[in-house]
């Protein structure tokens, strides 16, 4: 793992955990936030025969949990890649197989023998990688993934330039380097790395109140303060991106949902 992606996840740690059931108001621990996703993946694993499921970056392990309760099939066997020790707690106190690693360094033997088929997912993991290791980790996954098997992943990004932006601004004002792009950037690096994709489908956005966005990153008053006024100032986007009260400003992180195949060259 990169050491700054490292530190991002080091400074988050606190809501790690069965912390991240409540985050950002339960969102990642909605059943009908995650449907789309849910039945994407367990679609393409009857399909594709998949004998790994292997959830990128899985966190607690709610992706999983939610694929078993979907009705995976028997023969298929779950694994959660981590790389945050309260993440990985939780997720083995849920009965899931956890390998600690990172996503950008992960081997497809780490989960088992090479031949075996696998489907990679993801949710709300490329960010961290920020905007100059956004490229190489879509390489490393494909790199690790065999013609016909999936990789289908849940990607904060934004159909126009200025939302992308807006989104851009408000993470770099909290001293962080996660990064989102455009839907179509993000289809061009897909596809120039080897991916063949098959769907961009939209998933239900994530609220970020800026209350919330203080609790995870540690913001002040005074921060939150700052950050509102530059937006106010300096950003024009529709309200479905970003919204305002008094004191106070929500975004609103777009996602998108990327079904993923490697191309044959």
């Amino acid at each position: 793992m990169n050491s700054e992606m490292n530190s991002l996840i080091q400074r988050e740690t606190a809501v790690h955990g069965e912390a991240w059931h409540s985050i950002h108001g339960g969102y990642f621990s909605d059943p009908v936030v995650a449907a789309p996703l849910v039945s994407k993946v367990a679609a393409l694993a009857a399909e594709s025969r998949a004998e790994r499921i292997i959830d990128l970056g899985g966190g607690n392990g709610y992706m999983l949990g939610q694929l078993k309760a979907a009705g995976i099939g028997a023969g298929v066997k779950l694994i959660n890649l981590e790389s945050s020790e309260p993440q990985i707690l939780a997720a083995a106190r849920a009965c899931f197989d956890c390998i600690r690693g990172s996503v950008d360094a992960f081997s497809r033997s780490d989960f088992g023998a090479e031949d075996t088929r696998h489907l990679f997912t993801m949710r709300s993991v490329l960010h961290y990688f920020g905007k100059e290791g956004l490229l190489p980790v879509i390489r490393h996954v494909r790199r690790q993934t065999r013609p016909g098997e999936f990789w289908v992943h849940q990607t904060a990004s934004f159909q126009r330039v200025a939302d992308a932006g807006c989104l851009n601004t408000i993470y770099s004002m909290m001293k962080t380097s996660k990064w989102y792009p455009t839907t179509g950037v993000m289809k061009n690096y897909l596809v120039n790395e080897g991916w063949n994709v098959l769907e961009v489908l939209p998933c239900e956005p994530l609220p970020l109140t800026s209350a919330s966005l203080a609790m995870r990153y540690g913001l002040s008053v005074n921060d939150v303060a700052d950050i509102r006024e530059q937006l106010a100032a300096d950003v024009q986007v529709p309200d479905n991106v970003l919204t305002f009260t008094d004191n106070t400003f929500c975004a609103y992180l777009h996602y998108w949902l990327y079904v993923c195949t490697p191309s044959i060259r």
